[in-house]
This record gives structure tokens, C-alpha cells and sequence, in this order.
């Protein structure tokens, strides 16, 4: 009995030592810099790091415009909504893809006709809500734009999606797709759009 507490006893401390050694590193990101101009930081924003209050978010770019920076935050604006859109749009899809895998009826695959009206939803649909965060002009004169959906604003877009390609006879689907959403953090999006 006494080798067996001896022996409990050793493998714990052992364990313990052993775990203490392991360094933690925290999560960092490298020095965020221009694209435009290399040598100089920019806002972490500029790299596409995500922002605390931003369910979705994107970047968008103008060069340097004669006709002034009100023109070059339009273009670069466009450009942002432009990539906003496409990212809401393959996450939906994502989502919707592992949603719709699993049940079959009578009639067939409700499921897979469901998924097809909110892609085809999706690829006419226009994100509203959407605004500008933050606006950034590089030491060059370029402007960078950072334009995202908070949660709310990501919410009423998913429930619009959703409202507007799915009917009463599918109350089933919509509400599993709801909890679902529910259920991703806002944490795992940002990991998800990141590619990190």
C-alpha cells in the first residue's frame, strides 16, 4: 500500500513538473502593416483581424482618387459591401450544406429543395445593415474602409434569408436553422473568416 501511494504520489509531481514546463503562448498577430506602404503599421482592422463588435466584416481599398477622399471612401466602400456579401453568403451556404444533409420524406428530399430556394435567395439578396466602422487613409493616400454587420444586423439578414425562401410548410427546418445559428459562436466566425 505504501509503494502504491509512493508511486501515486511520484507520477503526480512528475506530472505536475512536467506540465509547468510546457509554455502557454497567447495569440498574437504579427505587426499589421499597409499593403500599400510596407514600412508603415496600420490598424490591425487594415489586415482583415477581427473587431470585437462585428459578427462579419471586410476590407475594402481605393487608390488615391483626384476627385477627393468622399469619392475614394464610396469606391472603397463598394468594394468592402462587395466582399461583405460574398463571405455572408458562403457562410450561409456553409451552414446550410450541414443542415440540410440529413432527412428524407415521402415526396422526397424537402431538404435539398429548401436548400436550393435559400441558395437561389442568397445569390439575389441584398445585405442591409451593413455600415462603415472605420475609414483609414495609408500614408500613401490610399483609402482602406472597414464595413461589417454587428450581431443584430447579422441576425435580421439571416431571418430575412430565411423568411423570404422558406413557406409555412417548412416551420421545421427554419426553426433548426435559427438554433443553429444560436449555437456558433461569434469566436468560431471570426476563426472561420480569418482562415486561422
Amino acid at each position: 500500500m505504501n509503494l502504491l501511494t509512493v508511486s501515486v504520489l511520484t507520477f503526480s509531481i512528475v506530472a505536475l513538473v512536467g506540465c509547468s514546463s510546457i509554455q502557454s503562448t497567447k495569440l498574437s498577430y504579427e505587426e499589421c502593416k499597409y499593403p500599400d506602404s510596407p514600412s508603415n503599421t496600420a490598424p490591425s482592422w487594415v489586415c482583415n483581424q477581427p473587431v470585437d463588435e462585428l459578427e462579419v466584416q471586410a476590407v475594402g481599398y481605393s487608390r488615391k482618387l483626384s476627385s477627393g477622399p468622399g469619392m475614394m471612401t464610396d469606391v472603397a466602400t463598394t468594394e468592402a459591401r462587395s466582399r461583405l456579401a460574398g463571405y455572408f453568403s458562403s457562410e450561409v451556404n456553409t451552414r446550410l450544406s450541414r443542415l440540410t444533409t440529413d432527412s428524407q420524406t415521402e415526396e422526397g428530399n424537402t431538404n435539398a429543395d429548401i436548400s436550393e430556394r435559400i441558395q437561389k435567395t442568397l445569390a439575389t439578396m441584398t445585405l442591409t445593415k451593413s455600415r462603415i466602422y472605420r475609414t483609414q487613409t495609408s500614408p500613401e493616400g490610399n483609402m482602406y474602409v472597414l464595413v461589417g454587420l454587428n450581431k443584430a444586423a447579422y441576425g435580421e439578414n439571416i431571418d430575412a434569408l430565411v423568411n423570404t425562401a422558406l413557406n409555412d410548410d417548412s416551420p421545421e427546418l427554419y426553426r433548426q436553422f435559427l438554433k443553429d445559428e444560436s449555437d456558433k459562436t461569434l469566436e468560431q466566425i471570426r476563426k472561420e473568416l480569418s482562415g486561422k
